[in-house]
């Protein structure tokens, strides 16, 4: 389940692609191919945890979560920093989606790694760790294609000819064919209807956009937010002009939103606005394209999960939306409704915005990265969310390399003792480095815990709640900074059955003047709202006694203590006095035949708590004087 709940949400993320045979894109690539060609980076993708580039040599390097094997180099081994995927060349664009990608070869064809169909669930994934060309339900290869992209758990691809082709889930209508008929297991690569002279495409979570020769827009697909720019909130099963706009240059689809980029530099946004993703200052949907007022002279734009994000002519980076990781890059984690600078980033080229987290190009080659980083999708060899911009490792005049990380030892690593209902203890082998382990990193469901010293091979987590799972993760650190891959345990707290009666823990008795007396001090816990504790004392027979108790509340907490007499058929409550130093106290003769009862329950239904203890103390003297 860790990475699965990533899954639904948007594996969307794709760069808005353009053919080399229109004048407009092929301007806006060859700017980006010829600037960066200092480093030989091209082109920069993101998926919902993981992060590709293209280089100038046609090679793609990845890295981030490979549960699913995303990063295609052959294994399902998480990277913190870029490694190449060696089985494949001379590629010309990339594309990725949170467990999958695609990369579009200078010949034509297209290639996929990752998650693959069929599949008989998420849950039971077919993954490829390789790259496989991509073919149809009769096994012919695809090909003459120009551009791609990638949705949550669909693919469009452009070809030369301008047509648009799509595969996979279809339940809106994305694949453009005319139903939502599914064509997801038997693997048809259908065109999609009345599109004929596209010169660009983006796919979003389950909608598309494409650019017509004539500048206009067409979409199709899912339309719940008006994410199809129609004026409508109905999904549509065949492409529709969206409502209003002309002379567009550049589109991207996001999960419920869309953007434009006109040859003005004017951006345009319609569809879902819950977090402010569409800018205009408001959270209220639009079902038709609106300019965005506030930020003019753009020349790229790009789509994330609820967040957006537009480079200007002088190469700043503007975000706006959803900002809980950081990925909106201006230093907090503050949703924005209008757009905010990103920080520390200038000569920028090209964006891309994946699930939560976000990727620049610049002019110098070097790639930089914020956002969410708990699979190490931003590159700089850790874990740690950032909310600024920070240069991913390993790209730059040189070829990227694979760090040495600290490794582990065969077997099960990170191993559960001394389970509590409200604790339990972490134990783990050694991890191995050549410059040694600095530090271990101890996470709880994907959030940082603790950092530990390398020599620690134990932690207790305590605070947990009763009868609940946990995910707990650990990861080496050696002294360069360079982490290893996650070892990962569920655990489960023990059910908390809290005592319905007082528990006994220290008592004397002694006799003096033909009186006996017993002192006793019993404990026990108010777990849950309207619990109650009890406990009792009968004299032995032919005696009567004097019963005392008293009782402080716990810290935090407010406890009524009620005493009472009980025989022949009658209960006698007694009073309770509050004494000066908030001792609770009440008195109780027990005639021969009766017996003493005392009680405690929280003054509310509010007044309880599973880890405190409540102390009363009962004085007893009793004789069979009469």
């Amino acid at each position: 389940m860790r990475r699965r709940f990533i899954l639904l949400v948007c594996g969307f993320l794709m760069l808005t692609l353009l053919l080399p045979f229109q004048a407009a894109a092929a301007e806006a690539g060859s700017t980006v191919e010829a600037e960066s060609s200092k480093s030989g980076v091209t082109m920069v993708s993101a998926g919902g945890s993981h992060s590709l580039v293209l280089r100038q040599d046609g090679t793609v390097w990845a890295w981030g979560n490979n549960y699913w094997g995303a990063l295609g180099d052959g294994s399902t081994t998480d990277r913190y920093a870029p490694v190449q995927i060696k089985s494949i060349k001379e590629v010309d664009r990339v594309a990725a989606d949170d467990s999958h990608s695609l990369a579009l070869l200078n010949d034509g064809t297209v290639w996929e790694w990752g998650i693959t169909m069929p599949s008989a669930s998420w849950d039971d994934p077919t993954a490829n760790p390789t790259p496989a060309q991509v073919t149809d339900n009769l096994g012919n290869k695809f090909d003459s294609a120009v551009a791609i992209s990638e949705g949550s758990q669909h693919h469009l691809a452009l070809k030369s000819d301008g047509t648009v082709w799509a595969w996979g889930k279809n339940y809106s209508g994305q694949l453009g064919d005319g139903t939502s008929s599914d064509d997801y297991y038997t693997r048809n690569i259908d065109q999609v209807k009345g599109l004929d002279s596209v010169t660009a495409i983006s796919a979003g979570a389950a909608h598309n956009l494409a650019i017509n020769s004539d500048g206009t827009v067409w979409a199709w697909g899912e339309n719940l937010f008006g994410q199809l720019g129609d004026g409508s909130t109905t999904d549509r099963h065949t492409p529709v002009q969206v409502q209003g706009l002309d002379s567009v240059t550049a589109i991207f689809a996001g999960t419920w939103h869309s953007l434009a980029l006109k040859s003005d530099g004017t951006v345009w946004v319609w569809g879902g606005n819950d977090h402010g993703q569409l800018g205009d200052g408001t959270t209220t949907i639009h079902t038709v394209p609106v300019q965005l007022p506030s930020i003019t002279d753009v020349v790229y734009v790009a789509a994330g999960y609820k967040y957006s994000m537009a480079v200007k002519s002088d190469g700043t980076v503007w975000a706006w939306g959803e900002n809980r990781f950081g990925q909106l890059g201006d230093g907090s984690t503050t949703d924005r409704h209008t757009p905010v600078q990103v920080q520390g980033l200038d000569s920028v080229t090209a964006i891309i915005a994946g699930t939560w987290h976000s990727l620049a190009l610049k002019s110098d080659g070097t790639v930089w990265a914020w956002g969410w980083n708990a699979y190490g999708q931003l590159g700089d060899k850790t874990t740690t969310n950032r909310y600024t911009p920070v240069q991913v490792q390993g790209l730059g005049e040189s070829s990227p390399t694979t760090p040495k990380a600290p490794q582990w030892p065969e077997g099960d690593v990170l191993t559960v003792t001394d389970v509590t209902y409200n604790s339990l203890r972490l134990n783990w082998q050694p991890a191995t480095d050549e410059t040694g382990v600095d530090k271990y990193l101890v996470y709880q469901d994907n959030t940082l815990l603790n950092t530990l010293n390398g020599d620690v091979n134990s932690y207790e987590v305590k605070g947990l709640s009763p009868n609940s799972s946990y995910l707990f993760s650990l990861v080496a650190v050696d002294a360069d900074s360079n982490h290893s891959v996650k070892k990962e345990v569920t655990a489960t707290t023990a059910a908390y059955t809290a005592p319905v009666s007082f528990q006994l823990s220290d008592s004397k008795t002694y006799s003096y003047g033909g009186s006996n007396y017993e002192f006793l001090l019993y404990y026990g816990y108010i777990s849950s709202s309207g619990q109650e504790l009890s406990g009792s004392w009968s004299p032995p027979n032919g005696f009567h006694g004097v019963v005392k108790v008293s009782m402080i509340s716990p810290v935090g907490e407010d406890y009524d203590l009620s005493l009472e007499t009980v025989g022949e058929g009658k209960r006698l409550p007694e009073d309770t006095t509050l004494l000066t130093d908030g001792t609770k106290y009440s008195a109780a003769e027990v005639p021969v035949g009766y017996r003493a009862e005392w009680r405690v329950k929280g003054h509310t239904d509010n007044d309880y708590s599973p880890d405190k203890k409540v102390f009363v103390y009962v004085s007893i003297k009793y004789d069979n004087n009469h």
